[in-house]
């Protein structure tokens, strides 16, 4: 049951890609996850052993940790996704090669968690870390709005930088957040809630970058490939068709020569047409890709700037502190249910 909240909203986004709203496996996947979703709360609330502790919300500083944690999962998941698509297909790198191109977004994310666990084990102070570790995520995914099909290879890699200076904080940051905020015995379940969030966030913002991404794509594919000079007959048949969007995406998954896979995919009546065209074509959807992947990258600036404005409202407490006070305020309360126990008792 725990999955089936994620899995609902998920399915019915990527059926939104050729499904209207209305559609049952769209609007309905919809409603059946949101109560799906209510049930679950109710039912955690009740269980004995829950899967998430939900008493773990009542600490407005783990509220906002763990909202923050999703938000941020939420946007950085669609980079990490798309970029190397974005390399594999516009600059006709090989998949290895694709992959390698996502170092310096990684070793920013892994220079940046490190310095900033030691940061805050040595200041003991966090939030203003936190809140401009969520600008740089929100400046470098706005900076990648602005990827084209020309945008050098070096220009991009510093946007990636600035991304991954920006989430590399909130691996460590809010890990040592939530755990300095329960008491010893739940530090294991509230880290574990955690990443759980942060999982669903990636989830969720995977499957929304995508859904933009495929209704961009499609948007975008005749307007490019006009531009680029095609054939108005090539342009009309990718406007009035969106299978040949879809089946132009599909295409471009794999690696070779896109030019030479499209022209095999063509029936033998239209290969001239096409083989004249095919130089625009393939310049069409390569501007088209770009722009698709660019777009994408607006999920981690609406996520990271709501990010900041939760983190706003952190509560600072030193290391170990907020640890003690959550252990004393759990004394009082059951001071507090064993005193209402002895009173309501016969004869109290």
């Amino acid at each position: 049951m725990q999955k089936t909240p994620t899995v609902c909203p998920s399915g019915c986004l990527s059926n939104k890609r050729t499904l209207d709203w209305t559609d049952p496996y769209v609007g309905g996947l919809i409603i059946v996850g949101l109560i799906v979703a209510a049930v679950f709360v109710w039912w955690e609330s009740r269980a004995v052993d829950p899967i998430i502790r939900l008493q773990l919300f009542r600490s407005r500083t783990v509220s906002i940790a763990i909202t923050s944690m999703f938000l941020a999962a939420f946007g950085f998941f669609a980079g990490i996704i798309f970029l190397p698509r974005y390399f594999l297909v516009v600059e006709g790198i090989s998949a290895t090669a694709s992959g390698y191109s996502l170092l310096p977004l990684l070793a920013a994310l892994i220079v940046s968690a490190t310095l900033s666990g030691q940061i805050v084990a040595r200041t003991h102070h966090y939030k203003l870390l936190i809140l401009f570790s969520m600008a740089l995520l929100a400046i470098g995914s706005f900076l990648m709005t602005n990827l084209t099909a020309d945008t050098d290879r070096l220009q991009l890699w510093l946007w990636m930088v600035i991304a991954g200076l920006g989430i590399g904080p909130s691996f460590a940051v809010f890990t040592l957040i939530v755990q300095n905020s329960v008491v010893p015995r739940l530090i294991g379940v509230a880290t574990s809630s955690l990443t759980f969030f942060q999982q669903i966030g990636g989830t969720v913002g995977l499957t929304i970058a995508g859904t933009l991404f495929a209704d961009r794509f499609v948007a975008e594919l005749p307007k490019q490939m006009a531009a680029a000079g095609a054939d108005p007959l090539v342009v009309q048949a990718f406007a009035s068709s969106g299978s040949a969007a879809g089946n132009a995406i599909g295409q471009l998954t794999g690696t070779g020569d896109l030019g030479a896979q499209i022209l095999a995919g063509t029936p033998e009546p239209f290969r001239p047409l096409v083989q004249a065209n095919i130089d625009a074509i393939v310049t069409g959807i390569h501007d088209a890709f770009a722009l698709a992947t660019a777009s994408v990258f607006w999920v981690g600036v609406v996520a990271a700037a709501i990010a900041a404005v939760f983190c706003l409202f952190l509560q600072e407490q030193p290391m170990g502190a907020g640890a003690e006070a959550a252990a004393e305020a759990e004394s009082e309360a059951e001071a507090s249910a064993r005193a209402r126990e002895v009173v309501g008792a016969p004869g109290g």
